[in-house]
């Protein structure tokens, strides 16, 4: 087992008799049992050799391209063949999702007009019709409430321009001083539909509209020239206090604006 001079090479005849005795074949050996065959074993190869020909997947698929013939030619409509290019999957391609353009004019507009002809009837003429015919005409009143008690008739000559119905923005009654959530009434303080699209740069810093306009008292816009920097001695402020007075009140005569 354990040799003094390392590995030592078994003999030939010693292989020969275990291979015999305990079936002892090396790697790769052919097994000889000594066989009287009429076929050299070593060259002669056992099982069934398949037959290993291209494309068998195609001919598969199209048996009658590889059999020395030609697919028979069907003439079929163009627009079943485009149905068909998009509804179904093709063999071997992604499916057609409709991308990229269109192989059609550019001037090329699907639909049918709504309009052809301007002499045409259409939804206005038949609620206001287009007699020739005075006695075919509609009555003048047509489009009209015509039912006593709910039509805008005045009886005196005064009322003649008068606006019935509740206005939209109500600034026929005072505005309270705290507004309440369920006070649905718009007093004109509300902001216009631009200005909620396209909000002032100074929105952004919680400065609404009001505070512009805002009546302030003497000491009060003092102080807020003094914070952006611009101090005055009293006299000067006092003067450029009644001056801008003096303004407000040209620009608004009915307006009652405090002294100080």
């Amino acid at each position: 087992m354990f040799p003094a001079s390392g590995a030592k090479e078994e003999k030939h005849e010693f292989a020969k008799m275990y291979q015999k005795t305990h079936g002892n074949i090396g790697a790769g050996v052919q097994n000889k049992r000594e066989y009287i065959w009429n076929i050299n074993p070593e060259q002669h190869v056992f099982g069934y050799g398949e037959r290993v020909a291209p494309n068998q997947a195609a001919r598969a698929v199209h048996s009658e391209r590889f059999e020395a013939s030609f697919p028979k030619t069907v003439i079929v409509k163009k627009t079943v063949e485009d149905m068909k290019s998009i509804a179904h999957d093709q063999l071997g391609k992604a499916k057609n999702l409709g991308q990229g353009a269109h192989p059609i004019p550019d001037d090329i507009i699907f639909g049918v007009r709504s309009l052809k002809d301007a002499t045409e009837w259409n939804a206005a003429k038949c609620l206001s019709g287009n007699p020739t015919d005075r006695e075919l005409r509609p009555d003048n009143d047509l489009g009209k409430s015509t039912r006593p008690g709910t039509r805008n008739i005045v009886r005196r000559t005064e009322d003649e321009n008068r606006v019935f119905g509740c206005p939209s923005v109500r600034t026929d009654i005072p505005m309270p001083k705290l507004k309440s959530v369920a006070d649905h009434q718009n007093y004109g303080d509300e902001p216009e539909a631009i200005d909620i699209l396209f909000p002032a740069t100074y929105t952004e810093l919680g400065v609404s509209e009001v505070e512009f306009t805002k009546l302030r008292p003497r000491h009060e816009i003092e102080s807020l020239f003094t914070k952006i920097g611009h101090s005055y001695k009293p006299g000067k402020f006092n003067a450029i206090f009644n001056r801008s007075l003096e303004y407000a009140r040209e620009m608004n005569p009915g307006r009652s604006i405090p002294q100080s």
